[in-house]
């Protein structure tokens, strides 16, 4: 029998407990935790423990009804203290304030905080707060609340509960038993919406009169303080990173790859199609190549002819023209007043550049757009109702249209053919071909990154009167067509509460009625998604249904009639209907088959971002790589955007992965990693912009990758797992198997039930558009599981993952190529043709045969290429890695690579020093029994050659 407790007990016990809230515990845990804690800038403070992220404050303002206010300013180290003042115009009533900031560490396990806000007159505002965000290790836990001398536990993270007004303390205690001990001067009222919102101001600030805040943070352990990013300790070794001086001209070269390419480009007829594979001249062909964008597209003559031989000297045989025709000016080619129409010298530029990739043996593939048209005053006369879509902005006066209203409109769809045509009737001056002629275009692209299925779908008909008009009469034809009346459309729909039913979505109530040809097809693929369908949306499932059949036909159409025009232009290309996505399950194969139907089916994917140190590599079939489970059996498959994006620093990873993995083992035909622009040489700063296929950490690896890639040193999988899709069963909420699509923006993960992403790491994984209803068997991956690693079907690549994210790696045995890739310091990967036993952290080591179609077991010379990170001088990064804090300026460092590589290969052979640029120096590695030793912070460069005599 449990006793109840008595009045008099029940007050002890909250004297207890709120003496113990206002003493911090030294933590149980008997391992050391160290503390750091830093101002990255602007008034934010981090604190992080073993390098994760432990405690975050920042400061946020919105104005009246939550009108956005971006604060402005810096914090410089005064002291030992951190002292700043932001400012800013309050959002929606636009009266300038300012916040004062101060941080200090006043003890040794103490912060101190103090803030003032002060504004020039009154103003309403919602609220000013500082936003402390706790690290993962308080989630799940409860946070003790004073206030008023009573207490609280309020669960973290907070979602929207908030955690008390009049708030004195607040005693939060961390996964390991840790207390950190939060009190406030004076109390104050802390809101919620997953960090906790510590307010200075709300509803209303007076001028004049400014509120103050003293926040005190006593911590578990001893702080690290660092007042200014400046004042943080380099990564250790640092000191050791050499300069990278490499520009990419090749003088004297041995690593250049400019003679695998056959020139010019098409030189033996046109790339084809053929069995769900690129075909040239009899033979497969592997595309590996980058993106070129708006103005980029269209050079002047002298930086036309550097990029041509630059990209060549790599290994790039294609470039994807993307958005050569977005708008006029540094938008691309397009005239000043018309979307369908060129500018005469910007099309004379890109001539120019496209003659000189064919001279090269570079191929190119047309990306008209981003997606959404910009219409200018010539294009009034193809679509009467344009200014439904807004008012003219911007100096050439263009109306942009929504995304997805393209596939509901005749008119649009005749603009955007009318573009290519007119390109495609172009004859080249420098090649003597119209663009529709030259086997140099490789592809067409229809529509970048647009799909009428994806989240977008319904903002066309909300945006234009006659777009509603036009598609709800279309719909209304075809349920006629499949219901023949309102009474059987009612019965199937299940009543009238599937009418009617989007005023939330911004379609009002309109009676909706067959015979009035008003019903629209609305949804997008939270609709779709099948919880919701069988959930929230049941009461209106077969509407959506339709919907999405519908729709989907609409698209189709549009790519057909598109097809059609380019092939009478005298197009005889390759195609690709659009590369985006649409939800998953029913939405998401619905637009594959519709992308299937137009060509080769192509994808984009990124990767990083947010994250300075997040990996592929943790995971087998992670990040990128999950794009294959998008892969059909009877088409080529592409990737014509990807790539790490700044500031992840383990961009060298990504061509390795999908060199191997994608192109490779998976038997992809096309690679276009995305950038804007490149100067037709090596980066001399990263972070130039967030894509930067020409950074050297990227590019400097393709000498090795290309070399794998277009010799296909990794076999394409002679196992294939197949998930089987029938389409009309998708408009009856049937699929035979469960997947998962897991999309920011641009970066996406997918996974299936059935067939695992981690499948790609083993066998080819491709989807099969059935002629009939078809189970999809479960794949059991437990045959080439290995102790801590995953073998492919045929051998030749192993991924050692690592469950908890902190690395892996990969390593590659083939006849040309042997390379470990990733976390493996301290190992020893015996291949084979060589043991490569690395001692850096991260690093890609390759040693690859220098010849087109020679082995490492033949070969007269092999490339040894070890290549790790790059750094800007003065770049720091967050206690975790995890942050970039400064971007730092030139020089450009590279990360040294130090590893041993024993070569099996009986004879004398000696290991030259390679220059950045790739040509030999008088520099040679001792080599004993085989064995040499790299190391880049002596020898400043990640190439060797091997030479047997």
């Amino acid at each position: 029998m449990t006793p109840r407790a008595s009045a008099s007990t029940g007050t002890r016990a909250a004297l207890v407990a709120i003496a113990i809230l206002l003493v911090p515990s030294i933590s149980a845990a008997a391992e050391p935790m160290p503390f750091a804690a830093f101002a990255s800038g602007g008034a934010e403070v981090i604190v992080s423990r073993q390098g994760e992220d432990y405690l975050k404050f920042n400061v946020i303002a919105w104005g009246p009804k939550w009108s956005w206010t971006g604060l402005h300013g810096e914090t410089r180290s005064e002291g030992a203290a951190a002292v700043g003042q932001l400012s800013a115009k309050m959002g929606g009533t636009g009266v300038p304030f300012r916040v004062g900031f101060r941080a200090e560490r006043p003890a040794p396990r103490q912060l101190m905080f103090q803030y003032e806000l002060q504004a020039e007159a009154d103003t309403d505002l919602t609220c000013v707060v500082v936003e402390l965000t706790p690290g993962k290790t308080f989630h799940g836990r409860d946070v003790l609340v004073r206030t008023e001398g009573r207490q609280a536990a309020v669960r973290c993270p907070f979602e929207r509960r908030g955690l008390g007004s009049q708030v004195d303390a607040v005693r939060m205690t961390d996964a390991r038993g840790g207390v950190t001990l939060l009190r406030f001067d004076p109390p104050c009222e802390i809101g919620s919406d997953g960090p906790a919102r510590i307010v200075l101001a709300k509803d209303r600030l007076r001028g004049g009169r400014p509120p103050r805040l003293a926040m005190t943070v006593e911590l578990p352990e001893t702080i690290q303080w660092y007042p200014s990013v400046a004042e943080m300790p380099d990564e250790p070794g640092i000191d050791t990173w050499y300069a990278w001086t490499a520009s990419g001209a090749g003088t004297g070269s041995v690593i250049g790859m400019q003679d695998w390419l056959e020139r010019p480009a098409g030189k033996r007829g046109r790339i084809v199609r053929r069995e769900g594979q690129l075909i040239y001249d009899g033979r497969p062909i592997k595309l590996w190549g980058l993106n070129l964008c708006y103005q980029a597209c269209a050079p002047d003559k002298s930086l036309a002819e550097k990029r041509a031989a630059f990209y060549a000297r790599y290994g790039i045989n294609a470039v994807r023209l993307h958005k050569y025709a977005d708008g006029p000016g540094w938008a691309g080619i397009q005239a000043e007043d018309s979307f369908v129409e060129f500018d005469a010298e910007g099309l004379a530029r890109m001539d120019y550049q496209v003659a000189q990739f064919k001279q090269a043996g570079i191929y190119v593939k047309l990306s008209a757009h981003f997606g959404s048209q910009k219409l200018g005053p010539g294009d009034r006369q193809y679509v009467p109702y344009l200014e439904e879509f807004g008012t003219p902005r911007g100096r050439e006066a263009r109306i942009e249209t929504p995304h997805s209203a393209v596939h509901y409109s005749p008119e649009l769809q005749q603009l955007q053919i009318l573009q290519m045509v007119n390109l495609l009737k172009h004859r080249n001056p420098h090649t003597g071909l119209t663009y529709a002629e030259d086997p140099a275009v490789a592809f067409i692209e229809i529509i970048n990154e647009q799909s009428i299925l994806f989240y977008s779908s319904m903002a066309p008909l909300k945006a234009s009167a006659t777009l509603r008009r036009q598609t709800a009469r279309r719909f209304c034809d075809w349920l006629r067509q499949k219901y023949g009346s309102q009474a059987n459309l009612e019965t199937a729909w299940g009543g009238r509460p599937a009418f009617d039913c989007f005023a939330n979505e911004g379609f009002p109530a309109d009676g909706e009625q067959l015979d009035k040809d008003n019903i629209l097809p609305l949804g997008n693929p939270w609709f779709w998604d099948p919880a919701q369908l069988n959930g929230s949306q049941a009461f209106r499932k077969q509407r959506l249904l339709d919907s999405l059949q519908f729709l989907y036909q609409l698209q189709c159409e549009f790519y057909q009639r598109y097809v059609q025009a380019v092939r009478e232009a005298g197009y005889e290309g390759e195609i690709v209907g659009s590369n985006w996505q649409a939800g998953r399950a029913y939405s998401h194969f619905a637009n594959l088959h519709a992308d299937y139907l137009a060509g080769t089916i192509d994808r984009h994917n990124y990767f990083g971002g947010e994250r300075a140190d997040a990996s592929m590599l943790a995971r087998a079939g992670s990040g990128m790589l999950s794009s294959g489970l998008q892969q059909v059996a009877d088409r080529p498959f592409m990737l014509s955007e990807w790539i790490h994006v700044f500031p992840n620093e383990l961009g060298v990873e990504g061509p390795a992965i999908l060199g191997a993995y994608g192109m490779g083992l998976q038997g992809w035909d096309v690679s276009f990693m995305f950038q804007n622009r490149d100067d037709g040489a090596f980066s001399r700063r990263i972070g130039r912009e967030r894509w930067d296929v020409t950074a050297p950490q990227v590019l400097g690896v393709f000498p090795a990758v290309a070399r794998q890639v277009h010799r296909v040193d990794v076999r394409q999988a002679d196992l294939t797992v197949t998930r089987n899709v029938h389409v009309p069963s998708l408009f009856e909420a049937r699929l035979s198997f469960d997947d998962t699509v897991t999309q920011g923006y641009d970066d996406k993960e997918l996974d299936s039930q059935q067939v695992s992403a981690r499948s790609l790491a083993v066998a080819r994984s491709v989807v099969a558009f059935t002629d009939r209803y078809r189970d999809t068997p479960a794949f059991d991956l437990s045959p080439y599981q290995r102790p801590g690693q995953l073998a492919s079907a045929h051998g030749q690549l192993h991924w050692f993952e690592q469950t908890d994210g902190s690395g892996g790696f990969i390593t590659m045995d083939t006849p040309g190529t042997n390379a470990v890739v990733g976390f493996a310091a301290g190992r020893t990967c015996e291949l084979g043709a060589a043991t490569i036993e690395p001692q850096t952290r991260f690093a890609a080591i390759y040693v690859t045969a220098r010849g087109p179609h020679e082995t490492l077991a033949a070969a007269s010379q092999l490339l040894v290429v070890a290549m790790a990170r790059a750094r800007n001088t003065g770049m720091k990064f967050s206690p975790d890695g995890k942050r970039l804090l400064a971007a730092g300026e030139g020089p450009l460092l590279m990360e040294p690579v130090k590893a041993a590589v024993t070569l099996r290969r009986r004879g004398p052979a000696r290991v030259l020093v390679l220059d950045q640029e790739g040509a030999p120096t008088e520099r040679t590695l001792p080599v004993a029994d085989g064995r040499f030793v790299l190391d880049g912070a002596a020898d400043q460069t990640p190439y060797y050659l091997v030479v047997f005599d």
